[in-house]
């Protein structure tokens, strides 16, 4: 009897435990949760809740939770980077060195590969190598994707990392891990080199033709292109034929001032930003032009921004002929904004068109004349069938003016 009670007194104390931690347990929920008065204003400052007080909170997590010690700069930095990023893949942060780099960059001078990078669909791509550098005779192409640098996935880096990454002292190595269509992945090994980019070559291919290579759109490119033509018909150049392949872009009023050494009147581009407001960028007057000396443009998947301005103001004119394959395809316009610290954002600000309205973004420009360049023979001995088909072009536009013009005088 005794064993029964004994056992009777141990289940209460054993539901009564259950008992009050059920209240207990109910009584906190009641103090967190509140009454329905207190659950709808709670929902009201959930609807109140916005996603700067997100931003805080998150802030205030990492600082206060994360497993390590965070850096708030770094993070404040992560955080502007990825507003920038998460608009389009030409907008980035830069820190106060990598602006410094860029500029230097714009100097022509700095230690790498000689690769120009941009985000296509999320991936970090090869707009073009730079010509003579040892990104070209490592083989890299326009299009190619970088997925891996030295082993670190880009998947998740920022463009302004993977620049940071493949820059360098002169004679270390970097290993790019290169994705090629439908090809398997494969290592590149790069070599580092002091970069200093020749951005305006000129030679007489031919006793009448003259040759311009434009390697960037940087300051004063305008005029060294003006001066380059005038040199090569004084050489006896009878007719031109500029470079733009592979050449990434640049600066955009540069590129009207290369426009305008071959067209003597008109509009180069139209600039369109997010209010409709448009502004009309046309020949500069200041540029000595030659309208009639025949013309012929090389352009390839590696000419991008400034060079398609230039590349469609000649097409819309019908001011020469492009040969080549079609363009990369980047229509649209970044400002460079310093900010106090040193840093500094690169943001889309506006849509640019070709003088006839088209706006190539995403579509590039298409040659009147397609010449697939064979990479490989080009590597091995040199060839080029694009200049090659050029040149060739060339020779009859001077044949055909000089018919012209002999007709003209009654000869």
């Amino acid at each position: 009897m005794k064993k029964i009670r004994k056992a009777f007194n141990n289940k209460i104390i054993f539901f009564s435990l259950i008992l009050l931690i059920f209240f207990s347990f109910s009584f906190v929920v009641s103090a967190q949760d509140g009454t329905v008065d207190d659950q709808i204003t709670e929902e009201q400052q959930a609807n109140d809740y916005t996603k700067a007080d997100a931003f805080q909170d998150v802030m205030f997590l990492l600082q206060n939770y994360y497993v390590e010690d965070v850096d708030f700069e770094t993070l404040i930095e992560g955080a502007i980077d990825g507003m920038l990023n998460k608009v389009d893949r030409y907008s980035y942060f830069m820190s106060a060195s990598e602006y410094e780099e860029m500029q230097q960059e714009y100097e022509g001078h700095y230690g790498g590969i000689g690769i120009v990078i941009t985000m296509r669909d999320n991936k970090l791509t090869i707009v073009s190598p730079i010509k003579n550098t040892p990104g070209e005779k490592a083989g890299l192409r326009a299009g190619d994707v970088i997925s891996a640098i030295d082993g670190k996935k880009t998947a998740e880096m920022s463009q302004m990392k993977a620049v940071d990454m493949m820059r360098g002292e002169e004679d270390t190595d970097v290993i790019l891990t290169i994705k090629r269509g439908d090809e398997d992945p494969f290592d590149v090994e790069i070599t580092r080199k002091d970069i200093e980019v020749p951005y305006v070559e000129t030679e007489m291919k031919t006793e009448d033709i003259g040759y311009i290579s434009l390697a960037q759109f940087i300051e004063d490119v305008g005029t060294d292109v003006e001066k380059a033509v005038a040199n090569l018909k004084e050489q006896g150049a009878r007719g031109i034929i500029l470079d733009l392949r592979n050449n990434p872009g640049g600066l955009l009023n540069e590129a009207v001032n290369v426009a305008s050494v071959f067209l003597d009147e008109g509009v180069v581009v139209s600039v369109r930003q997010k209010d409709e407001t448009e502004r009309v960028l046309e020949v500069n007057e200041k540029i000595s032009s030659d309208t009639q000396i025949p013309l012929i443009v090389l352009i390839n998947q590696g000419s991008a921004s400034a060079s398609e301005i230039v590349a469609g103001a000649v097409q819309d004119y019908d001011r020469g002929k492009l040969i080549g394959t079609t363009t990369f395809g980047k229509g649209v316009v970044q400002s460079v904004v310093p900010l106090k610290d040193g840093s500094a954002v690169s943001i889309t600000t506006a849509r640019y068109y070709t003088p006839d309205g088209n706006y190539i973004h995403e579509k590039g420009i298409e040659p009147g004349t397609n010449v697939e360049l064979d990479l490989e023979a080009a590597q091995e001995d040199g060839s080029d069938k694009q200049l090659d088909k050029a040149l060739e072009e060339m020779e009859n536009m001077i044949f055909v003016r000089d018919f012209q013009d002999k007709k003209a005088a009654g000869e």
